[in-house]
C-alpha cells in the first residue's frame, strides 16, 4: 500500500517486473491510499512534465521494490487474525445529484466498518487496515500528506509496542467523503485519523486478549482482466467555445477572483476535450484477489462508489472481504447505476470518468466470480 494518489498501468508493469526480477513473487498486487494530497500519479495529468519528475518516478519504484524485498528477507512464522469493527464521524456521501444526501444515507450508501487483518508471532506483530472514505480533507494546498490514513496507521505502530508496520487499504469510497469535506485543517486530519485508529487498536487488542483461533494459513491468488465498455461523449464543440471564452474572460478580468474562477472553467473545459479526444474504445481493467486466510482482498482499478462496494461484500463467500481500490491501476470513478441520470461531477465527461454504469457491475461480478474460485 503507498500513500499516493494512484498508479497507471505503465507504473504498475515496472514495478511488477522489478519485484519479480528480486525477489521471483510473481503475484503482487499495488495498492494505493488515494490520498489527495500527494504527487499526482494517475494520469489526469502529465507527470513527466514536471522537472525532474522522472527522476522521482524512478526512486519511488525502487522505494516500493525495496520494501518488498526486506518484507521477503524478514519473512518469519506468524499467526493470522481477523475482524471487524465500525467508525463512526468520518464518513459522508457526497453525491449532489438530483438527490439529496440524507436520501443516500437512508439507502445505506455508506460503509464504516473497519477491516483489521493481523499478523503476529510472540514478539511482533503487522496490520492492515481497510476503510472507506476519500483521503480529501487537505487538498489543494502546497504541502503533502498521507492524510487521515497516515494518522490512523502510526497510532497503531505507536500504540501496540511489538507493532512493526500497519498499512492501509483505501476502501470503495468513490461517493464517500470526510464529513466536513476538504477543509484543509489538519486537525481534522488528526480527529479522522484517530477515530479510525482508535477503534483499529480496539478491535486488535480484542483479537490479542481473547481466546480468537487463529485462521488457516491459506494464501493464494486470483485476477482476471476485462474489457469495460467506455461511457457515451459529447459533442467537443460547446466545450471548445466555453474553454475559448474562459480564457478570453480571465485576460480581461479586472481581479483575482475573477481571473481564477474563469481560468477554472477554462482549466474543466480542458479536461473534458481531453475525455473526449480520448475517445470510445474500450477500457481494460484488471480485478485481482489476494486470499489470506480467511480474508479476501479485492483489488479494484478505480474509484468505486460504496454502492457496489457493499454489493461485493454481501456475494462474496469469503468471511472477510476487504474491497481496496485505486489499486493496480486507475480508470477513474466507477459509479452505480442511476448515477448519469441523477448527474454530478462524477459523471462529467472528464478524464476522471472512463466507464458506464454496466461496467461497475461488471467488475462487481468479476469480482464475486474471483472470490468464490478462491473459495471452492
Amino acid at each position: 500500500s503507498n500513500d499516493i494518489l494512484g498508479a497507471g498501468r505503465s507504473l504498475i508493469k515496472e514495478v511488477r517486473k522489478r519485484i519479480f526480477d528480486r525477489t521471483g513473487i510473481k503475484n503482487a498486487m499495488l495498492a494505493t491510499t488515494h490520498a489527495h494530497s500527494t504527487p499526482e500519479t494517475t494520469g489526469i495529468t502529465r507527470l513527466l512534465d514536471v522537472p525532474n519528475a522522472d527522476k522521482w518516478l524512478d526512486v519511488l519504484i525502487d522505494q516500493i521494490v525495496t520494501s518488498v524485498e526486506l518484507a521477503c528477507n524478514d519473512m518469519a512464522e506468524m499467526s493470522l487474525k481477523a475482524g471487524i469493527g465500525e467508525a463512526k464521524g468520518i464518513a459522508k456521501n457526497r453525491r449532489k445529484g438530483n438527490i439529496s444526501l440524507d436520501e443516500q444515507r437512508a439507502k445505506g450508501y455508506i460503509d464504516e466498518a473497519v477491516g483489521i487483518l493481523l499478523c503476529e508471532s510472540s514478539d511482533k506483530s503487522d496490520v492492515l487496515i481497510n476503510f472507506s472514505t476519500h483521503p480529501v480533507t487537505v487538498q489543494v494546498q502546497p504541502l503533502v500528506s498521507a492524510d487521515y490514513p497516515g494518522v490512523a496507521t502510526k497510532l497503531v505502530e505507536d500504540v501496540i509496542k511489538v507493532c512493526r508496520n500497519c498499512a492501509f487499504l483505501q476502501g470503495a469510497a468513490g461517493d464517500i467523503n470526510p464529513v466536513r469535506d476538504d477543509t484543509r485543517d489538519f486537525k481534522d486530519v488528526e480527529l479522522y485519523g484517530m477515530i479510525l485508529g482508535g477503534e483499529a487498536i480496539k478491535i486488535i487488542s480484542q483479537l490479542q486478549a481473547t481466546n480468537v483461533e487463529p485462521m488457516k494459513p491459506i494464501l493464494c491468488a486470483i485476477s482476471k482482466v476485462i474489457e469495460l465498455p467506455s461511457r457515451d461523449l459529447p459533442d467537443p464543440e460547446p466545450f471548445r467555445q466555453a474553454r475559448l471564452n474562459a480564457l478570453k474572460e480571465a485576460d480581461s478580468a479586472k481581479d483575482d477572483e475573477t481571473r481564477s474562477r474563469a481560468l477554472k472553467t477554462a482549466g474543466y473545459n480542458q479536461e473534458t476535450l481531453k475525455r473526449i479526444e480520448r475517445g470510445t474504445d474500450p477500457i481494460l481493467a484488471e480485478i485481482q484477489v489476494f486470499r489470506i486466510g480467511d480474508v479476501a482482498i479485492v483489488g479494484i482499478p478505480g474509484e468505486m462508489f460504496v454502492g457496489l462496494g457493499l454489493q461485493i461484500k454481501r456475494e462474496s463467500p469469503a468471511p472477510y472481504t476487504f474491497i481496496s481500490e485505486t489499486t493496480n491501476d486507475w480508470i477513474g470513478y466507477i459509479p452505480t447505476v442511476g448515477t448519469y441520470a441523477e448527474g454530478g461531477y462524477e459523471v462529467h465527461p472528464g478524464p476522471w470518468s472512463m466507464t458506464n454504469e454496466a461496467g461497475g457491475q461488471m467488475i462487481v461480478e468479476t469480482a464475486v466470480e474471483l472470490v468464490r474460485k478462491l473459495w471452492k
